[in-house]
């Protein structure tokens, strides 16, 4: 019992010294780029992976569409078999892959390219093919996942999480986002209840 207190302890501390560096890791000129694409986005920031990047691909475009930019999430496998048609030269791919080499996401490649869509691609692999199909590449520079193997997207979608939740909340600071914005994309669940009864 105490060994597995031990490990989920440990765990704790690899994700907590992740986001510690992430500061150190990430900087200022690639934060303001970063942000100069989600805010002068004029069509859709879409937003794709597949696994565990893909479950992190839903979150952030939901906190996205949250902080009012209109963004939705992609099914990568869905894209390449008709989806990738309600793509525009106005729009924003974001593609998460702690690889950057998944078939389900570089099959798509040539049809962004043919269709002008801009990409941004969070990956850990420089060399990989969606960096290199990208106009900026964001990586977390994930040192160790929590799991026993250090195999599974654990401390690095962790991480892929806090930079996003980041740049919402930077993007809300600077539109003047109030609770009344918010309680007009929000009015349901806890969130909502809380807001109107403030009102």
């Amino acid at each position: 019992m105490n060994s597995s207190w031990q490990q989920a302890t440990g765990a704790w501390r690899i994700y907590s010294e992740a986001l510690n560096t992430l500061g150190q890791h990430l900087n200022e000129p690639l934060w303001a780029s970063l942000l100069a694409e989600l805010r002068s986005c004029k069509g859709k920031i879409v937003v794709t992976g597949v696994g565990t990047s893909g479950i992190a691909a839903r979150k952030i475009a939901h906190m996205l569409a949250c902080v009012e930019r209109p963004a939705i999430y992609l099914n990568a496998t869905d894209a390449a078999h008709g989806d990738l048609g309600f793509l525009r030269a106005d729009d924003l791919l974001i593609m998460i892959s702690r690889g950057g080499n998944s078939d389900e996401l570089t099959r798509l490649l040539p049809g962004l390219a043919a269709k002008n869509i801009p990409l941004l691609s969070v990956t850990e692999n420089a060399d990989s093919a969606i960096a290199r199909a990208s106009r900026l590449v964001i990586s977390t520079g994930v040192q160790r996942e929590a799991d026993p193997l250090n195999m599974l997207a654990t401390t690095s979608i962790i991480l892929v999480l806090a930079i996003f939740d980041a740049a919402c909340a930077c993007l809300m600071s600077e539109s003047g986002y109030s609770k009344e914005t918010l309680l007009a994309v929000h009015p349901g669940g806890d969130v909502g209840l809380t807001l109107s009864q403030k009102k």
